[in-house]
C-alpha cells in the first residue's frame, strides 16, 4: 500500500487546527503519538488515530452537552494528555478554547472568566470550582473533570469520551472561526484577551516547522510547560503536524527525573529552567573530589575555546582539536547524557537567556537556540535556526512576520498571526501603524544578515538622574550569574545609580551569613564587570524571600510585575538610598529592621 505523501494530506485539513490531527492520522494512524505515565509508573502511548478518535469522541460530547458554535470553554488543568485532548475536542465542536493556569492569581482567574462567559470548563478536579467565584459559576452550562475525585455526580473527561455516541462529521471548526483566546501576562495591569482563529494557528505551526526542518517524524518532546501557555501549546500543535511523539509530565519540577527516559530529540525551555540545570550541575561537581573538579573545571574550559571558534567559524588548531576530544570523552559527554542520548538542540522561549549562559551550555555540546514572540502576534516574531543562529540575539524573523524598527529603536512586526483586536474591548486603541505594524514594546537593533538583538521592554526601561537609559532585565541576566543567586531585580528610576534587589538560595541564606552575603557581594562585582559603569549597581539589597506568583510578584511564566515588587519593598529601598547617599561611596553594610534583608554597597 502506498503511504499517502505529507503535503498532499495536510494540504487537506482545512487550515483547521482539528483538521491537522485528521491528516495526521490519515498519514500514520498507528504510529505513537502520545505518552503519559500512568499511576503504576509505566509510559503509556496513544496512536494517532487513538488521539483522532478521542478528539471526534469528545466533539460529540460538548455539542451533547450544549456547547454552541463560537462558545467558549475554559480548561484549567496540570500538563497532560488529557488537557490537549480536551482542547482538540472543544475546537472541533466550533468552540474556542480557552486556557486558565491553575498558577494565575485568583482575582485575574475571576476576571478572565467573567469576560469569556464561559458555556462551560474542563477542570482538574471539581474544587478548584472556588476560585471562579459564584457569578462565574452560576451561568455555567456544564462542567467537566479529569478527575472525578470519587464524587460520582461529577462528569469526567473519560465518561464524556464513551457516552457520546457517533463520531461523524465531528470536526466543525472553520479556518477564519476563532479557536483560542490568549491573556496576556498582566505584569502592569489587568489580563487583555487576544482571538486568534484556526488559520493563524496553523500558520504559527507552518512557521515553527519550516524553522526546526530537520526535526524528524517520531521524534520525542517533553511536553511539561503549562498548556495555558501559548509557548508549549504551539509546540505540542507542530507536533501533530510533523508525526513528533509527545511525553507528558504533570509536575515540571519532575522533568529532570524522566528526561532521560523520554529521551527528546528537541527540549523546549525557559531561561529559568537552563539556569537552574546549570546549578545543578555546578553543584554535583562542587560535591565530587578535588581532582575530578579539576578535571570539570579544565574540560568546560576547552568545551568554551573550542565553541567560540565554532561560533567564529574559526578553525581549530590541532591541538584544540586533540583536547577538545580528549574533553569530550572524559567529561563532557556525561553532562550531556543527563538530558538522553538524542538531542540535538534546545529551544528556550518567553524571557531573554542571559549570554553567558548560552556560551556555558554551547561548551558543554548542548546549544540552545533563542526564539521570540509578543501576545499579539502568534507566529513567532524571530526564531535561531540550527544552522542559522547567533548568541544573544533572538534569531532573524520567522516565516510570516516581516519585521522593521522604528524611529525610535522599537521593533515592529507585521504578518498574518498579529491579532484584530482585544477581546471585549472594541473601542480599545490597537498599537498598529497605518501599514499594519505591531508595536511589539520592545527596543531592538538588527544586524546586516536580519539577527534581532533585544535590547529592552520599552516600560520598563528607565532614565537615571545623570539621562543615562537603562534596560533593567539586561543588567539583571548578567548579575544572576552567582550559584547563590536565584533572582535579581534592578531599580533607579531618577538616581544617579541603580540598585538592586538580590535573591540568595536557601544554602547562602542559613550557611554563615556574614560569610555568604560577602560571597555574593564577590559574585556581583565579578558579573558587573562586564557591564558599562553607569549601569553597576551601586548599592544591593539582599533577601531570601523568593518572589512567587502566589504574591502577584510573578506572572505565571515567570515574569516580573516590577510595579509589584518595587511597592512592596519601598520602605527598604528607600532606606538603602539614603544610606548611599550618607555614605558618599564609602563601603558599608547594615541590617534591615526586621532582619529579612541585608543592604550594602555593591
Amino acid at each position: 500500500m502506498t503511504q499517502k505523501q505529507p503535503d498532499a494530506a495536510f494540504a487537506s485539513s482545512g487550515w483547521t487546527v482539528p483538521g491537522l490531527l485528521q491528516a495526521r492520522s490519515a498519514l500514520t494512524p498507528a504510529e505513537p503519538a502520545l505518552w503519559q505515565m500512568s499511576a503504576e509508573g509505566e509510559w503509556r502511548g496513544n496512536s494517532w488515530r487513538d488521539y483522532e478518535q478521542t478528539a471526534a469522541a469528545l466533539s460529540n460530547g460538548f455539542r451533547r452537552l450544549g456547547l454552541r458554535v463560537g462558545e467558549r470553554v475554559g480548561i484549567m488543568a496540570p500538563t497532560s494528555r488529557e488537557w490537549d485532548f480536551a482542547q482538540l475536542g472543544v475546537l472541533a465542536a466550533g468552540g474556542v478554547a480557552v486556557g486558565l493556569d491553575p498558577f494565575a492569581l485568583d482575582e485575574h482567574l475571576r476576571a478572565i472568566a467573567t469576560r469569556c462567559d464561559f458555556a462551560g470548563l474542563v477542570l482538574a478536579h471539581s474544587a478548584l470550582l472556588d476560585r471562579l467565584g459564584e457569578d462565574v459559576r452560576r451561568r455555567l452550562r456544564f462542567v467537566v473533570c479529569v478527575d472525578s475525585d470519587g464524587d460520582r455526580a461529577v462528569t469526567t473527561l473519560e465518561q464524556l469520551r464513551t457516552e457520546s455516541g457517533e463520531t461523524t462529521a465531528w470536526n466543525q471548526a472553520q479556518a477564519d472561526a476563532p479557536a483560542t483566546i490568549l491573556f496576556t501576562s498582566g505584569t502592569t495591569g489587568e489580563p487583555k484577551g487576544i482571538v486568534y482563529n484556526h488559520r493563524q494557528m496553523c500558520l504559527a505551526v507552518v512557521a515553527i516547522l519550516s524553522a526546526f526542518a530537520d526535526v524528524p517524524p517520531g521524534s520525542r518532546l517533553a511536553c511539561w510547560l503549562p498548556l495555558a501557555n501559548p509557548f508549549q501549546r504551539m509546540i505540542n500543535l507542530s507536533a501533530i503536524r510533523r508525526g513528533a511523539q509527545t511525553f507528558y509530565v504533570s509536575d515540571p519540577r519532575e522533568i529532570m527525573r524522566h528526561i532521560k527516559e523520554i529521551a527528546p530529540h528537541l527540549f523546549i525551555g525557559v531561561p529559568r529552567f537552563y539556569e537552574k540545570l546549570y546549578a545543578g550541575i555546578q553543584d554535583v561537581v562542587a560535591r565530587q573530589p578535588g581532582w575530578q573538579q579539576r578535571l570539570v573545571r579544565w574540560a568546560l574550559r576547552v568545551g568554551e575555546h573550542a565553541a567560540a571558534d565554532e561560533r567564529a567559524g574559526r578553525r581549530k588548531s590541532i591541538g584544540l582539536r586533540l583536547e577538545s576530544a580528549l574533553a569530550d570523552r572524559l567529561v563532557l559527554v556525561k553532562l550531556r547524557a543527563a538530558l538522553g542520548p538524542n538531542l540535538s538542540f534546545l529551544v528556550s522561549g518567553s524571557a531573554a537567556m542571559p549570554l553567558w549562559l548560552l556560551e556555558r551550555f554551547d561548551a558543554i555540546g548542548l546549544r540552545i537556540l533563542e526564539a521570540y514572540g509578543v501576545s499579539e502576534n502568534i507566529i513567532p516574531v524571530s526564531i535561531n535556526r540550527p544552522e542559522r543562529f547567533r548568541f544573544g540575539s533572538v534569531g532573524q524573523s520567522a516565516e510570516g512576520s516581516d519585521v522593521r524598527l522604528a524611529d525610535d529603536g522599537e521593533l515592529l512586526v507585521r504578518g498574518p498571526g498579529v491579532f484584530s483586536g482585544y477581546f471585549g474591548e472594541e473601542n480599545a486603541v490597537l498599537p498598529l501603524d497605518a501599514d499594519g505594524f505591531l508595536a511589539t514594546g520592545d527596543y531592538a537593533r538588527t544586524d546586516a544578515d536580519g539577527f534581532i538583538t533585544l535590547i529592552g521592554r520599552k516600560s520598563e526601561v528607565f532614565k537615571t538622574s545623570t539621562g543615562r537609559r537603562i534596560a533593567p532585565a539586561a543588567v539583571e541576566n548578567q548579575l544572576r550569574q552567582g550559584s547563590r543567586i536565584e533572582q535579581v531585580v534592578v531599580f533607579g528610576v531618577g538616581r544617579a545609580q541603580p540598585v538592586a534587589l538580590i535573591v540568595v538560595n536557601e544554602a547562602a541564606w542559613q550557611s554563615g551569613v556574614a560569610e555568604s552575603f560577602a560571597a555574593v557581594r564577590a559574585e556581583v562585582a565579578t558579573a558587573g564587570e562586564q557591564l558599562p559603569a553607569y549601569q553597576r549597581p551601586a548599592g544591593l539589597l539582599i533577601s531570601g524571600r523568593l518572589l512567587s506568583i502566589s504574591e502577584g510578584e510573578l506572572t505565571a511564566n515567570l515574569k516580573l510585575r516590577r510595579q509589584v515588587i518595587e511597592t512592596r519593598y519601598a520602605s527598604i529601598l528607600q532606606e538603602l538610598y539614603a544610606r548611599l547617599d550618607a555614605a558618599h561611596g564609602a563601603p558599608f553594610t547594615a541590617w534591615t529592621s526586621d532582619r529579612q534583608a541585608f543592604c550594602c554597597s555593591a
